[in-house]
């Protein structure tokens, strides 16, 4: 499932933050099955996923619990396994950190060090090559920015994505080390990396398999994404709904349309049931990952500050248009907000962002929603996901 939609201002964020899941999708199909490079089906992935092997050590033996407090807060839970997916499981090959608040840190460890660093060091040139013979050849000098060497540390190869995932080799032991559900910063991911490489040999004496007893459960949901609230909270949040509201092709998305003066608007709404709290930091972190990929800080604040008349509201209007194919629609929050950022809104949730005035997160519970303004007024969007974030 894909929350960002295609859109010019976030088109290199959502590479780079793909780029970030390279080395998760290397070992295993991400949950919703999308498509990755570094899939083990082929180059070069395969090199990758190869090199790991199939070693499944504990990999909560490397960082204690107190240790991890610093980096997520107080834990809601003592750490424990799961998989890449971030679901408890006693043969988990992945080590949950998670704090009360929701920030996560998540560390795997796998066999097969020298050659996955090898094979890692080749991804900028495999990603710049596909994006060359993509006739993207504008992006494919980014990759190198994107994966950066980091040196100085106890480790033999240390690779760093913007987002926040840092990947550590020492002799034949590899580890993944993702802080995109926490600070998403390159210094806290080196700290931890300074941490557990000496206990590769090492491991501190603690089994993250019986942890999975008491790790916090999943929030239940509704087998369809439609029947989390009733048509009566949807009307009231925007108006008389234009037909019954239509179910996604995975029963994780649904969408609610309405007639309007300006033409008919589309409220699609998206849901993460598990592992809402990484996937909302990680796009909540996109621009960040874009400016680093780009080589250094993008200034934000112009398009924040920028003043809404008329005219601007129009070229803005036309802009979206275009980028959305030219179909029908009303003008979206775009045309009412500008392109601007707010990661501070005030609402029944435990987080909430704007993201360029064409995308709507928020996350409760760990449970993710997400909703595309393309076509959606902006406070009837935002009473909507209140009414959304009540039922969660």
């Amino acid at each position: 499932m894909s929350i960002i939609r295609g859109r010019p201002i976030a088109a290199l964020a959502v590479l780079s933050v793909a780029s970030a899941l390279l080395w998760s999708c290397s070992r295993s199909d991400s949950a919703n099955n999308s498509a990755s490079m570094l899939s083990k089906d082929g180059p070069p992935g395969s090199a990758v996923a190869n090199a790991m092997g199939d070693a499944n050590p504990d990999p909560c033996t490397m960082l204690s619990a107190n240790e991890a407090e610093v980096y997520v807060g107080v834990l809601v839970s003592p750490p424990y396994r799961a998989t890449d997916d971030g679901v408890a499981d006693a043969g988990g090959e992945s080590c949950m950190y998670r704090g009360t608040d929701g920030r996560q840190v998540t560390i795997w460890r796998g066999a097969g060090g020298a050659e996955a660093g090898q094979a890692l060091n080749g991804v900028p040139n495999a990603l710049g090559g596909a994006l060359e013979k993509a006739g993207a050849g504008n992006l494919a000098a980014t990759t190198h920015r994107v994966m950066a060497t980091v040196p100085n540390g106890p480790w033999d190869n240390a690779t760093w994505i913007p987002g926040g995932s840092l990947m550590v080799t020492k002799g034949d032991v590899a580890a993944h080390i993702d802080v995109s559900a926490a600070s998403g910063k390159e210094d806290d991911a080196v700290a931890i990396a300074r941490q557990i490489v000496p206990r590769f040999d090492h491991p501190l004496d603690y089994d993250g398999a019986k942890a999975v007893a008491s790790a916090p459960k999943p929030k239940a949901h509704p087998a369809q994404a439609c029947d989390l609230i009733p048509k009566s909270d949807v009307e009231a949040a925007i108006g008389p709904l234009d037909g019954a509201p239509t179910q996604g092709t995975d029963a994780t998305e649904c969408d609610y349309r309405v007639a309007s003066a300006q033409g008919p608007r589309t409220y699609k709404v998206e849901f993460v049931w598990q592992g809402g709290q990484k996937n909302y930091n990680m796009l909540k972190h996109g621009m960040s990952t874009m400016g680093e990929a780009m080589g250094g800080a993008i200034p934000t604040a112009g398009m924040d500050n920028m003043k809404m008349d008329s005219n601007t509201s129009k070229m803005i209007g036309g802009l979206m248009k275009m980028v959305g194919g030219g179909g029908p629609g009303a003008p979206g929050a775009a045309t009412q907000v500008g392109f601007k950022t707010d990661t501070m809104l005030k609402g029944p949730w435990d987080n909430a962002s704007l993201l360029h005035g064409t995308q709507l997160i928020a996350v409760k519970n760990d449970v993710m929603v997400g909703m595309d303004l393309q076509t959606a007024d902006y406070e009837k969007a935002k009473a909507l996901m209140a009414a959304i974030c009540s039922k969660l």
